[in-house]
């Protein structure tokens, strides 16, 4: 993951860059082609290292703000959702969402909220509710 060297090098290749740019301005007669052609070289390389360098904060830049999006759902999600009776439910109703109860375990363990479903007859002596993804029976 890029950190603040990765912006540093690209900054650093801009200002290689802006001399080399420089250079060109002060060329004179006596300059001969190879030179000039060199003077070219090293100003591509030195854009193109700038260029690297911008995607990676770039790329870094994304991935941050989207772990930021994830936490401040996260949080959220943690002051909606109360625990009563051994399961998880939402605090208040949110249209078109349901309200709970939710797998206490698969919460706790990945924060992820469960629906619990209504155990099958047959197996209504294990628990009130099954969840569909842990398999735990409960109350």
């Amino acid at each position: 993951m890029p950190d603040i060297g990765s912006i540093a090098v690209g900054l650093s290749s801009i200002k290689t860059a802006l001399d080399i740019t420089k250079d060109f301005r002060n060329i004179d007669n006596s300059f001969k082609n190879a030179e000039m052609k060199s003077k070219l070289i090293d100003l591509m390389d030195a854009l193109s290292d700038a260029k690297l360098a911008l995607y990676d904060v770039r790329d870094e830049n994304l991935e941050l703000r989207e772990q930021i999006k994830t936490l401040k759902k996260k949080l959220t999600q943690k002051d909606e959702i109360i625990f009563r009776d051994g399961h998880y439910y939402r605090a208040e109703a949110v249209e078109g969402k349901p309200d709970g109860p939710f797998c206490s375990n698969c919460y706790s363990d990945n924060e992820k909220l469960i629906l619990l479903e209504p155990t099958p007859g047959g197996l209504k002596r294990l628990g009130k509710y099954l969840c569909p993804k842990c398999n735990r029976p409960t109350n």
